[in-house]
């Protein structure tokens, strides 16, 4: 098998793909020879110019903009898709808000339904509505966690907890559609350089370029992830190369989590 071409002829669908790991993943996916790419996210415009870029690279696909707090748009997008393609390969659960709401000093109850909703609710009900797609071609399912839902961290419990479910959802569909010939992984980022963690700041430019520049304790690595690194690990689960793998979580932390990490000796 030409490694390079993984995804020759095959279809996927990435929620999120407008921007971040989700723009970065149907890039990886489009260079791999990926036929269709189908994106589900609420940035419509940044959709409709990922989907012009996968099309001048010899992809074909359309968008959807869907607000995947909602469960009716989630319906009626799973509707849109099976009106255009008859089965479906790969499914990216990638979209995603910012974390919030900590226990101490804030009040978290605004931000509970947000995130929840969208991380975890959203995860299984899209799952749900395209089933009938992936059973059709014995699809695969690579659902995006985060490093926090694998440790302890403070302020961002609910995001936490909605990214552990996510791990945790991700083993239950293994289990539940293994007689379909389907595979679910999940994926847990650490620190990864995307518009989140900069285009917030007052210099977003400046800011992207610190992270990237950056020498950290965070990680064994000493460094934060870039996008792409991210999207060839999440390529990999959704290929033939990964035949063998379901109902796993793989951390693409840099070499974080349940590892010492030293700190960097003073010069």
């Amino acid at each position: 098998m030409d490694k390079c071409k993984r995804f020759k002829g095959k279809s996927a669908l990435v929620t999120g793909g407008a921007a971040g790991l989700g723009r970065a993943t149907v890039h990886r996916l489009v260079a791999e020879g990926l036929q269709t790419i189908i994106i589900v996210d609420k940035d419509g415009k940044g959709a409709q110019r990922e989907i012009q870029k996968a099309k001048e690279e010899g992809a074909n696909g359309f968008f959807i903009e869907c607000d995947l707090a909602d469960v009716e748009a989630i319906k009626r997008m799973g509707n849109q898709v099976a009106d255009r393609i008859d089965q479906l390969d790969l499914l990216v659960n990638c979209a995603g808000i910012p974390s919030s709401g900590g226990l101490v000093e804030q009040d978290f109850l605004f931000a509970f339904e947000p995130i929840i909703n969208i991380h975890l609710r959203a995860c299984g009900l899209v799952t749900h509505v395209l089933l009938p797609l992936l059973k059709r071609s014995k699809g695969n399912i690579v659902n995006v966690s985060s490093e926090g839902g694998l440790r302890g961290r403070r302020g961002v419990w609910i995001y936490d907890a909605a990214k552990a479910g996510i791990i945790q959802a991700s083993k239950s569909m293994a289990c539940e559609f293994a007689n379909y010939g389907i595979r679910v992984n999940a994926i847990a980022p650490g620190w990864v350089v995307t518009e989140l963690h900069f285009m917030r700041s007052e210099n977003p430019e400046k800011r992207k370029k610190e992270l990237l520049e950056m020498d950290t304790d965070y990680c064994l690595m000493r460094r934060l992830a870039r996008p792409e690194e991210i999207a060839a690990a999440i390529a990999f689960l959704g290929s033939d190369d990964a035949s063998y793998v379901t109902g796993t979580c793989l951390c693409v932390d840099g070499g974080r989590v349940g590892l010492d990490i030293p700190k960097k000796e003073k010069e």
